[in-house]
């Protein structure tokens, strides 16, 4: 039965999953009394080639809130109504429906109508999945003997991955959800692997009691590494669901064990065959579903970092991909690039020379009079991100002030492109800096991470710094009626 059901998801996904358009979800109040006062944060969405990401519910009118993106292949949606968490998955082209009505003082009677009903009704399990998963903790043997190569290493964390999944899925009810649920775990457990080896390993000697260094051969890693991590499962749309599926293919990209080209300069053929030197065991063909999501990954990184593409990229993109709504798709997110950056008039991409390591009384002079609130974060933050529905009902409380701004300071960090679509969703005025000007500042407020924030009054005098508060809405609204 679990064979058939597999065989019927991948036809199904071979020829829905890989296209493109907008994805929608709308809620739609039983009364207008019923979105009233509803709490929503988030919501957050992912796709195969965005990563994680806040994105917003529009007021279509006091019954009616409108969520639609332009995705890729399916999206990953989760938020929270009134503290609850919620997760599906969208698909382009298609509508999916909540029908909310609000029982009593705040019971939430909530029904969905879409393809993934079955995610959504199991959210609060998809929850509690997810905290067990950074929770566990495998059984190990202390005082194990040392790894002779990378491919034992992966092998043991191989054993270990699937001992978590069999205990994490063993009450799931449905053979789709154990399918979906075991490839979100396995996407989110892989990646760390990849990104750091040495980290990873010297972690595990550690649970096993080998805890000096001087002790630890760390074995050489070779492209054999992959072969136990990156398995023929991802040729299966399913890999696609899980919403760290794009940061997985960045990592890969990034590891300098693969020398993997520029694809700008070297074009999508040479890329794929540059590839095929650690991926052939999957399979010696050029176009297959990880070979093409990974040229497709590499061109979105590229317009990320704000590279221009030739008029040669762009051919090489339409005369490359077979899929015509993935070549389709890389195009159109270049066309919203150029234009986010050309058209946003409160975002400052690199506004100050890089010898100018001060430049926070620049910023600060633009606002006297008014109180300000800066807000230091990254696109790739995790933190940052979750702490942004936080950071918009502060500015939703406020929102009648003029006395009161509220300043965004990034760096070179971030992608360029992820910037721009972000500043949509996070209202205020965007600083894109140099990194030492970052730096500078994170150093004059010892802030060692971010998120983290600064408050002036309206005399330019420094009222609070923090990072990563508790409790950051109510917080916040402190900080500001302090100073107003």
């Amino acid at each position: 039965m679990g064979s058939l059901l597999s065989l019927i998801f991948n036809c199904y996904g071979q020829s829905n999953y890989m296209s493109s358009g907008y994805v929608s979800l709308i809620i739609k109040g039983a009364s207008p009394h019923d979105l009233k006062n509803l709490e929503v944060d988030g919501p957050f969405m992912s796709d195969p080639l965005q990563g994680d990401r806040p994105v917003t519910f529009r007021s279509v009118n006091d019954s009616t809130l409108l969520l639609s993106e332009f995705t890729f292949g399916p999206a990953s949606v989760f938020f929270r109504i009134n503290g609850r968490y919620l997760s599906t998955i969208l698909l382009p082209n298609e509508t999916n429906f909540i029908n909310l009505h609000v029982t009593g003082s705040a019971n939430l009677d909530l029904d969905y109508h879409g393809s993934y009903k079955e995610i959504f009704d199991n959210s609060d399990l998809q929850e509690k999945l997810i905290m067990k998963m950074f929770s566990y903790m495998p059984t190990v043997k202390k005082g194990g003997a040392k790894f002779t190569s990378e491919k034992e290493f992966t092998e043991v964390k191989m054993l270990h991955l699937n001992q978590m999944k069999d205990s994490l899925l063993k009450n799931v009810p449905s053979q789709f959800l154990r399918n979906y649920y075991s490839k979100l775990i396995e996407t989110f457990q892989i990646t760390p692997l990849l990104k750091d080896y040495r980290t990873s390993l010297l972690t595990y000697y550690k649970m096993t009691g080998i805890d000096d260094k001087k002790e630890v051969n760390i074995p050489v890693r070779t492209r054999s590494y992959y072969e136990n991590l990156i398995t023929s499962s991802y040729l299966d749309s399913l890999s696609l669901l899980p919403s760290g599926y794009f940061d997985l293919l960045l990592t890969i990209q990034k590891d300098t064990l693969l020398q993997l080209p520029d694809i700008l300069k070297a074009g999508p053929a040479v890329f794929i065959k540059s590839l095929k030197k650690t991926f052939k065991y999957l399979s010696q063909d050029d176009h297959n579903l990880f070979y093409d999501m990974m040229a497709a990954s590499a061109y979105i990184n590229a317009i990320n970092q704000g590279q221009q593409l030739s008029d040669q990229n762009l051919y090489d993109i339409v005369a490359y991909f077979k899929n015509k709504q993935l070549s389709s798709y890389i195009l159109h997110r270049f066309d919203i690039s150029v234009f986010s950056q050309k058209k946003n008039g409160e975002v400052f991409f690199l506004p100050f020379e890089k010898e100018n390591d001060d430049v926070l009384n620049n910023i600060l002079e633009k606002y006297k009079g008014k109180a300000v609130l800066i807000d230091l974060w990254a696109t790739w933050c995790g933190p940052c991100l979750a702490a942004s529905p936080a950071m918009e009902k502060v500015k939703k409380r406020f929102e009648n002030r003029n006395d009161i701004k509220f300043i965004y300071l990034t760096d070179e960090t971030s992608d360029r492109n992820r910037f721009y679509e972000l500043t949509k969703v996070l209202k205020g005025e965007h600083y894109y800096l140099h990194k030492n000007q970052f730096e500078a500042i994170k150093k004059k407020y010892n802030f060692e991470g971010i998120p983290s924030y600064v408050v002036f009054d309206k005399n330019g005098n420094m009222s609070q710094a923090s990072t990563a508060p508790d409790n950051l809405e109510e917080v916040a609204k402190a900080w500001i009626e302090s100073v107003l």
